[in-house]
């Protein structure tokens, strides 16, 4: 952790002549002094490209004089090929980034905040959820842009056999002790015959991969135990030893026993696994595999694991930022134009199953029925990744410590604690190198 975090730290340190991000309006830019041409990093897909360069042809239509150009960005490691190009002269006006580094990049000052340009009025079209994670102490740093968020999925066809019954009659677990004992009964259906294949009670995002599931599905964990959170408020402060991370590491390394050693997606899609979380954009394929493999799929909120713990799930977001110069303003714009339009959320949302970030395009036919509903209901139960500089080295440990318990690498209760305890002192150390 500590040599990744050192790199990503020289890094941001180097960017002397680095650009301040800031940005947003209404709908009617005004020039800021540049010579009105804003360009757009845009690392999403075909699909996603489409939507915004239909954005991009309405708006040059509505702004005379205006030029955008939207280049795709294929890099795996994005947010630092941002911060790198933000040191020189070839920065975008407009980035799309993970809601997780909006936050540090406002921390280290590289961008603007968008209450200067107004984008603070258009709050009520946002769902709110997706609204908190760009906000920094008393600014607005980003705008939502494509959401996602998990549900538990779970195989009825499985669950019945397991309880005896038929898949119109089975009972679905409300707290976490029925939710052990459902998953012990599916993994009890193995014998002689499943050796090869067996089944399995639950998947759990760990082992090769996976890592920034493993820590969304972390978060979730210690929410339903009721914590505050794996860092405080302010983002100095670890907060991986608490009763509620220690109650649900152990119950991880519970559910673990009627787990697979690594995330076993494809499991899942062939019968053999009874719960899985996952994103709406798995909706059509389970249609697809369940049809193949006949078996029933099933969506539900997740269950508190605590008296008085939430029914969390874990937020997936990316926002668009604007770079400071002297076109902020004509970005600031066509971000809000972009973001707020129910028109481009829909295009850039639909055809993938993700969430727009809109109040108004959640009303639209798309997101109707039953399944959607429950996707929809999880945005109100779902918390988000703390924006923190050392995110991606929390997210490395996270994934590392999920993988041990699921694996059972800690054989008692005590162990558990003791790298709870352990977890949280290398995560400080880390904080501490920052702040």
């Amino acid at each position: 952790m500590k040599k990744a975090l050192s790199v990503l730290c020289a890094l941001v340190l180097s960017l002397t002549a680095a650009l301040a991000l800031a940005g947003c309006g209404g709908g009617g830019a005004g020039s800021s002094g540049g010579d009105g041409k804003i360009t757009i990093w845009w690392p999403g897909s075909s699909v996603e490209m489409q939507a915004i360069e239909q954005a991009k042809e309405d708006y040059e239509a509505q702004h005379e004089g205006i030029e955008i150009d939207i280049i795709g960005q294929s890099t795996p490691d994005f947010f630092n090929a941002y911060l790198l190009a933000m040191s020189g002269t070839s920065a975008p006006d407009i980035a799309y980034v993970d809601h997780v580094y909006v936050q540090t990049l406002a921390y280290y000052g590289y961008i603007a905040d968008l209450t200067e340009y107004g984008c603070d009025d258009l709050e009520s079209k946002y769902v709110p959820s997706l609204w908190e994670p760009n906000l920094y102490e008393d600014g607005l740093y980003g705008l939502p842009m494509s959401a996602n968020v998990l549900a538990t999925v779970y195989n009825k066809t499985l669950i019945a056999e397991a309880q005896g019954t038929t898949v119109d009659k089975i009972t679905l677990p409300k707290n976490y002790e029925e939710l052990l004992a459902l998953c012990e009964d599916i993994y009890a259906l193995n014998d002689e015959t499943t050796t090869n294949d067996p089944y399995y009670g639950i998947t759990i995002p760990s082992g090769t991969g996976n890592t920034s599931m493993a820590a969304m599905s972390y978060l979730a964990f210690v929410d339903r135990c009721g914590g505050d959170g794996i860092l405080s408020a302010d983002l100095k402060t670890a907060q991986l030893a608490t009763d509620a991370s220690k109650d649900a590491a152990k119950k991880l390394a519970e559910l673990g026993k009627y787990a697979p050693n690594t995330f076993a997606e494809a499991k899942f899609e062939s019968g053999k696994v009874g719960f899985i979380e996952m994103g709406s954009w798995k909706i059509e394929d389970y249609e697809k595999y369940s049809e193949q493999y006949e078996w029933e799929v099933g969506y539900t909120t997740s269950i508190p694991f605590t008296e008085g713990g939430n029914a969390g799930s874990t937020i997936g977001l990316y926002s668009l930022v604007v770079t400071k110069n002297a076109d902020s303003e004509i970005a600031a714009d066509f971000a809000a134009f972009l973001t707020s339009n129910d028109k481009y959320q829909l295009a850039f949302a639909t055809p993938q199953n993700l969430i727009p970030t809109t109040v108004s395009a959640l009303e639209d036919s798309h997101y109707s029925g039953d399944i959607w509903q429950v996707y929809i209901d999880q945005l109100d139960n779902a918390v988000v990744r703390p924006g923190s500089p050392v995110w991606t080295d929390i997210e490395t440990e996270l994934h590392t410590f999920l993988t041990n318990l699921v694996q059972q690498k800690y054989k008692t209760a005590e162990d558990i604690e003791m790298e709870c305890t352990a977890l949280n002192t290398r995560v400080q150390r880390a904080i501490n190198e920052i702040y």
